[in-house]
């Protein structure tokens, strides 16, 4: 704390202990000394360090790593012991730094917990004869089977693709909730289909091809028919 070539006095008044003992009310009360703060010696102001102002130490910032465990979430606090600072004056040991987590939330997964939930859209084909997805996880896209005859709003549990819980070697479960993806145009040929499919669904299997069926029946010969008579009443006059 003091100049370079400069030199520390003694306290004058604990006379270099660093402790000061006064009298209250008949007892005796030994604390730090106030004029040296314990340390048992002064600089005078001329000799004092322009930097540290004789103190001995002088404040500064520095960056330190720190491990994030897995399962962390927003508001918890890591404790980093002797990370923190130490006396400005006097002896001591340095104090703990304690980190508060504040967690970004994702753009594509929801977190509650230790669970993971994700929204996933299905063709509404595969919705219907089931079918695989390819879907996103914390650890990667991985496959997963739809059943026939899913319906919007379903909900599928992928079990430990979660967020590992904290110290612990558990994973929570992911939720997938499905949505049925309609198609905004269709060809002449799908929406013949579909409209098969719904006389099929609605009991009506042969309406469509029953009336195709008769627009497509021959008309009776008509001409042939009278030809055919009038050659017969010719016969029988003849005779």
């Amino acid at each position: 704390g003091a100049k370079k070539g400069a030199k520390r006095n003694t306290c004058s008044v604990c006379h270099g202990t660093g402790q000061a003992t006064f009298t209250m009310g008949g007892f005796h009360v030994q604390q730090s000394c106030p004029q040296c703060g314990g340390e048992g010696w002064t600089i005078s102001p001329k000799d004092q360090c322009s930097s540290c102002g004789g103190k001995g130490r002088v404040r500064e910032r520095k960056t330190v790593p720190v491990t994030i465990p897995a399962g962390c979430d927003s508001g918890m606090r890591i404790r980093m012991a002797g990370m923190g600072d130490v006396p400005i004056e006097g002896d001591g040991p340095a104090g703990d730094l304690f980190v508060r987590l504040r967690v970004t939330p994702s753009s594509m997964f929801k977190r509650k917990g230790a669970d993971v939930y994700y929204a996933a859209s299905i063709p509404f084909t595969t919705a219907i004869l089931g079918g695989t997805v390819r879907v996103p996880t914390v650890d990667g896209d991985v496959e997963v089977k739809v059943k026939p005859g899913t319906q919007p709003g379903d909900e599928l549990r992928l079990r430990g693709k979660g967020i590992r819980k904290l110290n612990s070697s558990v994973r929570g479960d992911q939720y997938l909730g499905l949505r049925v993806k309609l198609p905004t145009q269709i060809t002449d040929k799908q929406r013949e289909l579909i409209e098969k499919f719904v006389d099929e669904d609605q009991g009506n299997p042969g309406r469509r091809s029953t009336a195709e069926g008769r627009s497509a029946e021959p008309k009776p010969d008509t001409k042939a028919d009278s030809t055919s008579e009038s050659k017969d009443s010719k016969d029988k006059k003849e005779s």
